[in-house]
């Protein structure tokens, strides 16, 4: 019987992904039943929709007042900010590809997204920063992996 994680899988291209795809699957403690998955891809792109224009207003809000002194006083998380808020950008663009169900321009920038947010909680060099950016590494690379052979 076909592993139904590999479906529409081709073979990983993108940087890192040979490495990863293992991780998240094959190795992975278990596996999101096909149903579950099926639900995450259909209604995935409306909580991004949702999720990530609230995140870039709350990010807008906050750095607005302070982002002169950021670049000069923080230049580590200034730097973070910028991989995190170029993270949701590209999540915005998925958006068509993942409603369509595109591995090329949905699933693919979905990916590079994810290794941008991972990037910029790597980069504050700090203990809640790391911390914090290892738990969305295991959570959303699993998921993202999950789902990675519902995109054609």
């Amino acid at each position: 019987m076909e592993n139904p994680l590999n479906v529409h899988n081709p073979e990983p291209t993108l940087p890192l992904e040979k490495e990863l795809l293992p991780l998240f699957t094959e190795k992975a403690p278990f596996q999101i039943p096909d149903e579950w998955r099926e639900v995450m891809v259909k209604y995935g792109p409306y909580i991004i929709l949702i999720l990530v224009p609230l995140s870039l207003l709350a990010i807008g809000i906050g750095t607005i007042a302070t982002i002169f002194s950021a670049f000069t006083l923080n230049f580590l998380g200034s730097i973070s900010l910028l991989l995190t808020i170029l993270s949701m950008i590209l999540n915005l663009v998925a958006l068509p590809g993942l409603f369509s169900r595109s591995r090329s321009s949905g699933w693919t920038l979905l990916y590079y997204g994810f290794l941008l947010n991972t990037l910029a909680s790597l980069v504050t060099l700090s203990i809640v920063g790391i911390l914090s950016g290892a738990i969305g590494f295991l959570i959303g690379g699993f998921i993202l992996f999950q789902i990675r052979g519902k995109y054609k």
